[in-house]
């Protein structure tokens, strides 16, 4: 887990997050930073991976998807893909239309950061960082718990029992 910065009112940074969110990923920096990822432009994906995409969550229902990986802003401008291994599952929600926000999942800002998000993915070589109780301080804060664990070695998403 990285040291983060603890700005007085987290809530107000990860608002403006989810705000900022239509058309590309935002990604919340231990420094509490926001850095933008635009989505490619409309069209420009291949029709079968959109529907791949859409298969994985339908944009006929608009999502929230926060997302817990490792944000450290040396890896994320070296290789995002890399450092977030799912990053162009995440780009392909945001191309259809889901609003999704990145951030490392720090006691400090865990709820916040869960807040008003219906689906929460977590990469999995996050997971022994976070907080032993996780799941539940997760669970309490999203809309409509609904929690997926990455696996970097199969890159496969097994749901979590919220």
């Amino acid at each position: 887990m990285p040291e983060v910065d603890e700005p007085p009112d987290i809530d107000a940074v990860f608002l403006q997050a989810r705000r900022q969110a239509a058309n590309q990923v935002v990604i919340v920096t231990p420094g509490r930073m926001l850095m933008f990822q635009p989505c490619p432009a409309p069209g420009s994906i291949s029709p079968d991976k959109v529907l791949s995409v859409e298969h994985m969550m339908p944009s006929k229902v608009k999502r929230n998807v926060a997302a817990i990986a490792f944000t450290e802003v040396g890896g994320l401008m070296t290789d995002a893909a890399k450092t977030i291994p799912f990053f162009s599952i995440l780009l392909g929600f945001a191309y259809i239309g889901h609003v999704v926000w990145v951030f490392e999942g720090h006691p400090s800002a865990l709820a916040a950061g869960c807040r008003e998000a219906d689906v929460l993915i977590v990469d999995g070589a996050m997971v022994p960082h976070l907080q032993s109780d996780w799941v539940g301080v997760a669970s309490k804060a999203m809309r409509r718990p609904e929690i997926y664990v990455h696996d970097r070695a199969t890159y496969s998403l097994r749901k979590v029992p919220s």
